[in-house]
């Protein structure tokens, strides 16, 4: 037998709510002395003491766990709302996690300045891409979506023995409902490894570009958005598709972010 306080210990729970789950009718002890009143437990109450605990921090009420348990609900069972407990919130961090990274986008787009003297008026060169695109409906998916497709270019690029002729680039060509997103890989006139595409990317005799160095991709919206501002400043509209030139990042070998952010203008 177990003291009460030994009992708690095992349970994880204070001797004050074995006292409580004692009045309420969910736990009680296996004997109770009836001079001193202590209470003794067996071990293999612990069973009881855990599926109480599990059904409790799901969001059952005390009345709706004495129920559940006098009902003969199993361990197994119990098993398994705490998985489907677990994957909720696996997605409910996940979320957080999203919000966060856009919260702290959206303060390095308020808080950072981009000094002008880094901007570039230049030509474009026409590029010839093999790609996968889709179309994007939320900004949100921009990140998770262009990730995804790059991997699978690579892939089917690296199975294809194909040699790259000049880094990754993302390609954006906005719509009036959403956005085409591209990634793509410069590997000239080899064949088009299947499941790709080639696209031809027109030259544009005039852009304004700004180079993203950075740890990770948490600041490349204030920095497309400080590109278009100064855009604006010089009386300049964006006109063709925006370019994301990547130079250097973390899945080749990169310490770090380095990308051209180029958008053509009129």
């Amino acid at each position: 037998m177990l003291s009460i306080g030994e009992f708690a210990r095992l349970a994880g729970v204070s001797v004050r709510m074995l006292r409580h789950y004692d009045q309420l009718g969910l736990l009680r002890p296996q004997r109770v002395d009836a001079a001193s009143g202590y209470r003794s437990y067996a071990a293999s109450q612990l069973d009881r003491a855990n599926r109480l605990i599990a059904l409790k921090d799901l969001g059952f009420t005390l009345d709706q766990v004495g129920r559940l348990l006098d009902d003969g609900l199993s361990s197994a069972s119990v098993a398994a709302l705490l998985r489907e407990r677990r994957a909720e919130l696996s997605d409910g961090i996940a979320a957080d996690r999203r919000r966060l990274h856009e919260v702290e986008a959206r303060l390095r787009s308020i808080e950072k300045e981009i000094p002008v003297s880094t901007f570039i008026e230049t030509p474009l060169p026409q590029l010839t891409l093999t790609q996968l695109s889709a179309h994007i409906d939320e900004m949100a998916q921009i990140e998770d979506e262009i990730s995804v497709m790059f991997q699978r270019v690579n892939e089917a690029v690296d199975a294809a023995g194909a040699r790259r002729v000049g880094p990754g680039v993302a390609v954006y060509t906005t719509l009036a409902d959403g956005m085409i997103a591209a990634a793509a890989e410069q590997i000239g006139d080899a064949p088009v490894p299947a499941g790709l595409e080639r696209a031809v990317l027109a030259a544009e005799p005039r852009a304004l570009t700004l180079r993203y160095e950075a740890a990770d991709l948490a600041g490349i919206q204030s920095a497309w958005q400080a590109l278009v501002a100064e855009a604006e400043r010089r009386g300049l509209r964006p006109d063709g598709a925006c370019r994301e030139i990547y130079l250097q990042t973390p899945y080749d070998g990169g310490a770090s972010w380095v990308i051209d952010l180029q958008q053509p203008l009129v």
